[in-house]
C-alpha cells in the first residue's frame, strides 16, 4: 500500500505538470491586478470585540480575485468526500448540514436547485490515496475534505479560496486557523473540521491543594507577552505536584504527562521553526534552539516533573486515565477530548482547565483535523455550485452545528454567538477557551516532505528518554542528518 501510494503521488504530480504547461493558468479564475482588493487592515475584531492579527501574505493588495457565484440556471448535482463514517459525530453533522442546504435550494431554486451528495471514505488515508487516483481519472468530487498535512498535495488542482470569499469575509474567520491554508502562494483550505493539537488539560483543584496557582486563560489571551505561564513556571508547578510513592507506585503522582516529545511546538515557542515555509531545507540547524528544546523535555523526566514516556509499553493510554484519578496533575493532549474529559472530571469530582503549553518566548497552538478544499477539474457549473455550498457552510449558524455535534473548534468566531454552540460552550466553558487559544497558531512550514520529515524528527527526539545518557548534541545531529534526508527523498 505505501509504495501504491508513493506511485500515485509521482503520477499525480508527473500529469499535474503536464497539465499546467499545456494549459497555463488553467481553470483558477482570479486574475491580477494593480487595483484588487485591499486589506482592511492588520487586524479584525472578533464577536468579542478583541482583535486578531492578520497574515498580509493571504491578503495581496495587488491581486483582483474573480469570485465565483452560482447561476441556477439548472439543476447541478455535486458530490463531496469526507473521512469517516456517516455516523461519526463528524459524518454525521456534514450529512445534516448537507440535508439542509439541499431543501433550501429546493424552496429557492426549484427545478434548477443544487444536490450535495456526501460520501464517506472512513479514513484520512483512505481518502488521499483514492483522491489522487482519482484526479488522475478525472473522476474526483469537485469538494473534498484532505487533512491538514496532505494540503500540499493539492496545489496543482486546488482552487484558491479568495476566489470563494472577499478578504472582508477571510478576516472574519479565525486567522489562527489558517496556519495551513496558504501553500505556495495560493490559499486553499477551509480548515472546517479542525482541532487545537498541543494545548494542556490541568486539574485545577489537585494543582491548588499542593499550594500553586495555574494562571487565568484571560490573563494569557489578553496579555500574552507578559503572561507569567513559561517553560520555567510550568516545570516548577509540575515538580511541586509531583509525590512519587517508592512502595505503591499506584499512589505515586505526577505534575505532567504526555505521550510524546513536541519538536515543532518546541521551535514555535522559542521564535524558531524546523524547516523553511515550503520544507526544502530545514531551519533548526542555524541556532541552538533544538538543542535547548530537547533539554527542557527531558529535564521533565530527569527532575521528577513526568513519568518516562518509555517506562511502560502502554503509557499513551494510561496517562488518561491516572488524570481521571488523580494520579496526574496535568496532561499533553488536544481538544477533541475536552467533552470526554469534562464529564470524566464532574463524575471524579474535580474541575479543570485549559491552558497552551507555555512559553520560552512565544506561545504556539498547533492545528489538528482537515479542511476542505475545491478541485477546478470540474465543469464551471460544478466548480461554481461548490463554491456556493462552501460559503454556505462557513455561514455563523452552520458552522455552529457542526461544532456543537462534533465539538470541532469554529472557523468563523461569529458561530459561538449561535445558541446551539452557546449552550455546549455553557455545558462545556474549555471547548471556547481551546478555540480562542488559536489565536496563537502561526502560519506553520507546509510542504510534500513535511509528514516524513516531522515523523523522522518526532521519532529521532524520543531518545531524549529511550536512551537518557546519550547527549542532546548527538541526538541533534542525528535528527539534522535524518530530516535532511527525508526532505530530499520527498520533494
Amino acid at each position: 500500500m505505501k509504495n501504491l501510494t508513493k506511485l500515485i503521488t509521482v503520477l499525480l504530480v508527473l500529469t499535474m505538470m503536464f497539465t499546467l504547461a499545456a494549459c497555463g493558468k488553467g481553470s483558477d479564475p482570479a486574475v491580477a491586478s494593480p487595483t484588487g482588493n485591499e486589506p482592511s487592515g492588520t487586524a479584525t475584531a472578533t464577536p468579542d470585540g478583541s482583535a486578531q492579527s492578520v497574515d498580509k501574505d493571504l491578503y495581496p493588495s495587488d491581486k483582483r480575485w474573480e469570485i465565483l457565484e452560482v447561476k441556477n440556471a439548472e439543476p447541478v448535482n455535486i458530490t463531496m468526500w469526507i473521512p469517516n463514517s456517516a455516523t461519526s459525530t463528524m459524518g454525521a453533522a456534514i450529512g445534516e448540514l448537507a440535508d439542509q442546504y439541499n431543501r433550501e435550494q429546493a424552496d429557492s431554486h426549484p427545478g434548477k436547485n443544487i444536490t450535495v451528495t456526501v460520501e464517506y471514505q472512513d479514513t484520512s488515508g483512505a481518502l488521499n490515496t483514492k483522491l489522487q487516483a482519482a484526479i488522475l481519472a478525472n473522476n474526483n468530487p469537485v469538494i473534498s475534505a484532505v487533512g491538514v498535512s496532505s494540503v500540499p498535495l493539492y496545489e496543482s488542482r486546488a482552487i484558491d479560496l479568495r476566489t470563494v470569499y472577499t478578504y472582508e469575509e477571510l478576516q472574519g474567520l479565525n486567522q489562527g486557523l489558517l496556519q495551513y491554508s496558504l501553500y505556495n502562494g495560493k490559499f486553499m483550505l477551509n480548515p472546517y473540521f479542525p482541532s487545537a493539537s498541543n494545548i494542556i488539560v490541568a486539574n485545577k483543584t489537585l494543582i491548588e491543594t499542593k499550594g500553586f496557582m495555574l494562571p487565568t486563560p484571560e490573563s494569557i489571551t489578553d496579555d500574552p507577552e507578559n503572561s507569567n505561564w513559561t517553560w520555567d513556571e510550568f516545570k516548577k508547578i509540575a515538580v511541586g505536584v509531583t509525590s512519587v510513592d517508592a512502595t505503591d507506585d499506584a499512589k505515586s503522582v505526577y505534575g505532567f504527562a504526555s505521550g510524546s516529545v513536541d519538536p515543532v511546538g518546541m521551535m514555535f515557542q522559542q521564535g524558531g521553526k524546523l524547516y523553511n515555509d515550503t520544507v526544502t531545507t530545514i531551519e533548526f540547524d542555524k541556532d541552538d534552539k533544538i538543542k535547548t528544546g530537547l533539554e527542557f523535555w527531558r529535564s521533565l523526566v530527569t527532575d521528577k516533573a513526568m513519568r518516562n514516556p518509555n517506562s511502560r509499553a502502554n503509557h499513551g493510554t494510561v496517562i488518561t486515565s491516572e488524570f481521571y484519578t488523580g494520579n496526574v496533575g496535568m496532561i499533553f493532549t488536544t481538544s477533541s477530548n475536552l467533552a470526554t474529559m469534562t464529564t470524566k472530571a464532574k463524575e471524579a469530582g474535580f474541575e479543570i482547565e485549559v491552558l497552551p503549553f507555555p512559553k520560552k518566548t512565544n506561545f504556539f497552538t498547533n492545528q489538528g483535523g482537515s479542511g476542505i478544499i475545491l478541485l477546478d477539474n470540474k465543469p464551471k457549473a460544478e466548480i461554481e455550485a461548490g463554491a456556493d455550498f462552501l460559503r454556505w457552510l462557513t455561514q455563523p449558524q452552520n458552522v455552529a452545528h457542526m461544532c456543537a455535534k462534533s465539538g470541532y473548534l469554529p472557523v468563523n468566531p461569529k458561530a459561538t454567538g449561535e445558541a446551539e454552540l452557546a449552550a455546549i460552550y455553557q455545558e462545556i466553558p474549555v471547548l471556547k477557551t481551546a478555540a480562542e487559544y488559536m489565536q496563537f497558531g502561526i502560519r506553520s512550514p507546509q510542504g510534500k516532505a513535511k509528514a516524513a520529515a516531522d515523523k523522522k524528527v518526532n521519532d529521532y527526539a524520543k531518545q531524549i528518554w529511550s536512551e537518557p545518557d546519550k547527549s542532546i548534541e548527538a541526538i541533534v545531529k542525528e535528527l539534522i542528518d535524518e530530516a535532511t534526508y527525508e526532505i530530499e527523498a520527498n520533494q
